[in-house]
Formats: C-alpha cells, sequence, structure tokens
C-alpha cells in the first residue's frame, strides 16, 4: 500500500479461527510517520484516536475484504443518512 495509497491497510476475513475469541478479521493498516508524529504532538489525552474509513471490497483473487484508510479530513455537517454497508 505504502508509497501509491498512503495511510491505508486491509483487512480480511480470518483464514482460521482457533476458538470463539478469535478475531473475524486480520489484516493491517500503514501510516505514515510523519502523519504518526503529528498526531501525537497534537494530542491532548493519553490515548491518540484514529479515525478510519471502511470499504468492502474483494481482492485480485475474489476474496472478501475491507480496505481502510486514515481519515484525515473534517467532516461537514450535513443530513446525509448512509445505509448500512452490511445489508446486501
Amino acid at each position: 500500500m505504502s508509497v501509491d495509497y498512503p495511510n491505508t491497510g486491509v483487512l480480511f476475513s480470518a483464514k482460521k479461527m482457533y476458538n470463539e475469541k478469535s478475531p473475524h478479521f486480520n489484516g493491517y493498516i500503514e501510516i505514515d510517520k510523519e502523519l504518526l508524529l503529528n498526531m501525537l504532538n497534537n494530542c491532548n489525552d493519553v490515548e491518540v484516536k484514529i479515525k478510519i474509513d471502511g470499504w468492502k471490497r474483494k481482492d485480485k483473487e475474489g476474496n472478501h475484504m475491507v480496505s481502510l484508510k486514515v481519515n484525515t479530513y473534517e467532516k461537514k455537517e450535513n443530513n446525509f443518512k448512509a445505509a448500512d454497508p452490511w445489508d446486501d
């Protein structure tokens, strides 16, 4: 992902579940070091909250995944109500 698509990642359906507490998805997100340091420097709390956006997609082999992107923009107020993306 890195250079072409900065601050992005993916979650795939877990191939194996070892017990009932195993994650349903696993993957990664790559965050630009400068953005991460900026977030840390501008944080007033003990924790840093990172907003992420996700899209249902399929990879080249047809496996379902959720592609992720760090949300770095300010949302404007609107009245649009999105449909539940898990409802097909």
